[in-house]
C-alpha cells in the first residue's frame, strides 16, 4: 500500500506584512508561511534525484488583486512562487486581471507547469497556448495525473476573457480525460487521478459527485475501481479553509462543522480548500490500495488524513524569502515614482472638498470605473453598467495633485483600499435610499458623501435629511465626443462655438468664449430615463465598492443585493485605473522620434504611437480587435479635434491680439517658447479649445471601454513604465522605472512629451438646488 504526501494552498495575493485581526498589532507575512511549508516539505522522503518525494498543488489566483499587482501587473509574484516551489498551477479568475496575453508572460517566467483543462482555444481546438491540459508526475511509486477545471460561473465576470475562450463540461472533461490517462495501453498509464479546481463550494461537491471522487466510506455501497472520473478534488476561489466530511481525520479543522455552500456535503465526497492569502496551508497524507487486476482505476483512496497549518505572528521566516521580498518590495517602491498621465487640471482630493461637493478628480475616477467590467459576459447584454455609486471617502491623499504629471506612486495614494470594485444590481428604491443616505450628514465632511457617474442626482442641500434627494436620471451616452451645441438638462447648451461667430475676431471675445468653455461642462449631460424611487421594478447594474456593497458607513441599502461581479472576482480600484492609463501609454520604441509625423489632440497617444508602429511594421498585434480599437479611438479623436481645426480659420483674425505684442513694424518675431506660448493670449486660446475638444473626447463610453480594452488584449510589455521582466527574472538591481533601453536622447527627452493628458470636469452630475 503507497503513500502519497501533498501540500496544497490556494487565492494568494499579498506578500506584505498585513495584520489578521484590525485591532492587533500583530502580523504575518509569506515569509513566515514559506517557512511552515519548507519545514513540512523537509520531512519527506528523498528520490533518486534528490528532490522530496511529494507534490505540492495550487489552485490558483495569484498575480492579482493587490496593491503590488497594481504597480507590478502581477510580475512581482513571479520570483515570489518560484521560490516556493510549486510542483504544478490551475489559473484562476484573477490570474486573468491584466488579460491572457499578459498571464501568458509571467507563466513562461515561472519555473513550474500550468494546466487549465477545460478551456478550448477556437482557433487550435487546443487548450490555450502556455497552458497544458494535463500533467503526469510519479511519486511514490504512484503515477499521478492532474488536471484542472474551472466553473462557468466565474468566467462571465472576466472582463478580459477572450472571446475565442470556449468553456467545457468540468464532470464531462474529467471523465475524458481519465479515459485517456488511465487506459493502459496508452501513454500515461495513470495510478490514480488529481483534479485542481477554480470553483465555489456547491460547484465542487457537485463536480465530486458527478465524477467520482467518492470518500472511503462512500466506496463501501457505491465501488469506484471500475468507474471512470477523479479520485479528490483540491479546489481554491473561495477564500475560506474547508475539508469535506468524508476524510478520514484532520487535525486542526472540525469536520462537523457547518459551512455556507457545503450543505450537499454528506460525508460521501473528498474536497478540500486550504484558505487565502498565505493564511493557510494543508497537508495530506493518502494512503492508496490496489484495485484487482483489468479495473479502471489502479489504486483507490484507503484513507486520507490531514492537517491545517496556519501561519502565526512571530514565527520563524524563511531567510531566502525575506531577502527576496526585501529586493522586490524596494523595486516596487522606486517603481512608483514613474508618472502615468498628466492633467491639465487640479485634482482636489482635500476632505474639506471632495466630500462636500461635485469635484472633477471624484468624477474622473468613477467614469473610469464605470467602464471596467463592460466586456464581461454578465454585463454584455445590457450593454455594460449603468452606472457607478461610490463614496468620497474612497479618494485619499487629502492633497492637490497637478496640474502637471501625475505618478504611479499618487494613484495608489490616492486610492490606497483594498475592497475590489463590484457590480450589484440594485432596484430605484435601493439607489434612491443609498443616495439619501450619502447625502444626510451634509455640511458634515463625511466619507460617505456620494461620487456618481452614468447618471445624474438632483438634490437640495436645504431639506432635511433623509429628503434630500429631488431627482435621479439616467444619461444619455454622446455619440463618441461631439461637440455641437445641444440644450442640457439645465436648459444651457454646451460651450462650442460656431464659425459664424464673427465676434471672435476680438482678443476679448475669443478670451471670454474659450474661457467659458473651460469653466462649462463640455459634454452636455443629456437626461434619459427616470430612475423612480420603485421597490422592485427595474433593476440597475451599479458599479460601487465592496465596502459599501456590505453596508458599512450608511450604506444598508445596498447591502442583500445581488452581485453581478462579486468580492472573490472583482478588481482593486487602483489596478482599474491603471489599466486604463496604461491602455492610453505610448509604447516605448526603439525607434528614433520622427518630427513631421501629424500628431493628435494631446491625449491617446499610445493609439496615435501605436498606428505609427503598425504602419511602419515595427508592432504586431496579438489580437486582431486591437487594430478596431486603434481605429475607433482615432476616429473619436479626428472628430473631437474638428471643432479646435474649424477654429484655424479664424487665425488671420487674431491680428487685434498680435497688436499686443512688443515686436512692431518689420522686425521679424522670433519663435515663441512653449512656456511664452502658454502665456501669451493666442496661446491660451489654442490651449483652451485642444483642452474642450479632449474633455468631450474623454466623455464618451468608447473611449473609457477601448482603452480598458486593449489592455486585455495586448500584453503592454513595451508600454509600461515598470520593468516587469526584469522582475520576473529576479532582477532587482537598480531603478526598476523602465528608461526606454535602446532610446536616443531625443527619443527620451519626449517621454514626458508622450504622456498622456487627462481634463476632467464638473458637469453637473451631482447638482444641489440649494447652492446655485
Amino acid at each position: 500500500m503507497a503513500t502519497l504526501n501533498l501540500l496544497h494552498f490556494n487565492d494568494v495575493y499579498r506578500v506584505q506584512p498585513f495584520k489578521l485581526q484590525p485591532k492587533s498589532p500583530e502580523t504575518i507575512d509569506v515569509t513566515q508561511w514559506t517557512s511552515m511549508l519548507d519545514d513540512v516539505r523537509e520531512q519527506w522522503p528523498l528520490r533518486p534525484d534528490g528532490k522530496r518525494d511529494g507534490l505540492v498543488l495550487f489552485s490558483g489566483d495569484v498575480f492579482s488583486p493587490s496593491v503590488e499587482s497594481s504597480v507590478t501587473r502581477g510580475s512581482h509574484m513571479v520570483p515570489v512562487m518560484n521560490a516556493i516551489g510549486p510542483d504544478i498551477s490551475l489559473t484562476g479568475n484573477h490570474d486573468f486581471d491584466f488579460g491572457y496575453p499578459h498571464l501568458s508572460k509571467l507563466i513562461q517566467d515561472t519555473n513550474y507547469p500550468w494546466i487549465l483543462s477545460n478551456i478550448i482555444d477556437t482557433e487550435t481546438s487546443r487548450v490555450p497556448e502556455h497552458l497544458l491540459e494535463f500533467y503526469v508526475f510519479e511519486r511514490s511509486g504512484v503515477r499521478i495525473g492532474v488536471i484542472g477545471l474551472v466553473e462557468k460561473e466565474w468566467i462571465a465576470t472576466v472582463s478580459t476573457w477572450p472571446s475565442n475562450f470556449k468553456y467545457k463540461d468540468m464532470a464531462q472533461v474529467a471523465i475524458d480525460l481519465s479515459k485517456r490517462l488511465r487506459d493502459p495501453e496508452g501513454e500515461h498509464k495513470c495510478d490514480i487521478i488529481i483534479a485542481l479546481t477554480h470553483a465555489r463550494v456547491p460547484n465542487d461537491i457537485k463536480l465530486a459527485k458527478s465524477i467520482n471522487a467518492l470518500s472511503p466510506t462512500a466506496q463501501e455501497s457505491k465501488p469506484i475501481e471500475n468507474i471512470h472520473g477523479a479520485d479528490i478534488i483540491f479546489g481554491g476561489h473561495d477564500h475560506l479553509y474547508y475539508v469535506s466530511r468524508g476524510v478520514t481525520s484532520w487535525d486542526g479543522y472540525d469536520l462537523e462543522q457547518e459551512v455556507l455552500g457545503g450543505e450537499e456535503d454528506h460525508g460521501d465526497v473528498l474536497v478540500v480548500k486550504s484558505g487565502t492569502d498565505f493564511r493557510d496551508l494543508s497537508e495530506i497524507a493518502l494512503e492508496l490500495a490496489d484495485t484487482p487486476e483489468g479495473s479502471i482505476r489502479k489504486k483507490v483512496i484507503k484513507t486520507i488524513k490531514g492537517k491545517h497549518h496556519e501561519t502565526k505572528p512571530g514565527s520563524k521566516s524563511s531567510e531566502r524569502v525575506a531577502k527576496l521580498l526585501e529586493d522586490l518590495l524596494s523595486s516596487v517602491s522606486d517603481a512608483l515614482k514613474a508618472p502615468v498621465c498628466k492633467t491639465d487640471v487640479e485634482l482636489d482630493v482635500r476632505s474639506s472638498i471632495i466630500r462636500v461637493q461635485e469635484t472633477v478628480a471624484a468624477n474622473w475616477f468613477a467614469d473610469v470605473l464605470r467602464h471596467a467590467y463592460d466586456d464581461a459576459l454578465c454585463l454584455q447584454t445590457g450593454g455594460g453598467s449603468d452606472g457607478v455609486f461610490i463614496c468620497a471617502g474612497t479618494l485619499r491623499g487629502d492633497s492637490i495633485y497637478g496640474p502637471g504629471v501625475v505618478t504611479l506612486g499618487d494613484i495608489l495614494e490616492i486610492l490606497p483600499f483594498e475592497d475590489p470594485i463590484v457590480v450589484l444590481e440594485l432596484d430605484g428604491e435601493a439607489i434612491w435610499a443609498a443616495l439619501e443616505a450619502s447625502l444626510e450628514t451634509w455640511p458634515a465632511q463625511e466619507g460617505r458623501f456620494p461620487v456618481i457617474s452614468g447618471f445624474r442626482v438632483s438634490w437640495d442641500s436645504r431639506r432635511p435629511a433623509g429628503q434630500r434627494v429631488l431627482g435621479v436620471w439616467l444619461l444619455q451616452e454622446p455619440s463618441g465626443g461631439s461637440t455641437n451645441t445641444t440644450p442640457s438638462h439645465s436648459g444651457t447648451a454646451s460651450p462650442v462655438m460656431s464659425q459664424s461667430n464673427s465676434a471672435a475676431s476680438s482678443k476679448t471675445s475669443l478670451l471670454q468664449a474659450a474661457t467659458s468653455a473651460m469653466t462649462q461642462p463640455a459634454a452636455t449631460l443629456v437626461d434619459g430615463d427616470p430612475i423612480p424611487r420603485v421597490k422592485g421594478g427595474r433593476k440597475y447594474s451599479i458599479v460601487t465598492r465592496e465596502y459599501m456593497a456590505q453596508g458599512h458607513d450608511g450604506f444598508l441599502p445596498l447591502k442583500g443585493n445581488k452581485y453581478l461581479v462579486d468580492d472573490e472576482s472583482g478588481q482593486l480600484m487602483s489596478a482599474i485605473v491603471r489599466k486604463y492609463l496604461l491602455g492610453k501609454q505610448p509604447p516605448y520604441t526603439h525607434e528614433p522620434r520622427r518630427r513631421n509625423l501629424t500628431r493628435g489632440p494631446a491625449g491617446c497617444r499610445f493609439v496615435n504611437r501605436l498606428s505609427r508602429m503598425a504602419s511602419m511594421h515595427h508592432v504586431s498585434f496579438l489580437d486582431p480587435e486591437t487594430a478596431n480599437l486603434v481605429s475607433r479611438e482615432k476616429a473619436r479623436q479626428a472628430h473631437s479635434s474638428g471643432t479646435h481645426r474649424s477654429r484655424s480659420k479664424s487665425r488671420d483674425r487674431l491680428s487685434a491680439i498680435r497688436s499686443l505684442s512688443p515686436l512692431r513694424g518689420n522686425t521679424p518675431p522670433r519663435a515663441a517658447s512653449p512656456v511664452q506660448r502658454a502665456k501669451s493670449p493666442a496661446g491660451r486660446i489654442g490651449d483652451m479649445w485642444r483642452r474642450v475638444a479632449g474633455i468631450a473626447l474623454h466623455w464618451s463610453r468608447g473611449h473609457y471601454r477601448d482603452h480598458l480594452r486593449v489592455t486585455g488584449r495586448e500584453h503592454m510589455s513595451d508600454v509600461d513604465c515598470f520593468d516587469g521582466g526584469r522582475m520576473r527574472k529576479g532582477e532587482f538591481g537598480g531603478d526598476q522605472v523602465k528608461q526606454g533601453k535602446g532610446q536616443d536622447t531625443e527619443e527620451l527627452s519626449g517621454a514626458e512629451e508622450d504622456l498622456v493628458t487627462i481634463r476632467p470636469v464638473v458637469d453637473g452630475r451631482l447638482k444641489d438646488e440649494g447652492r446655485k
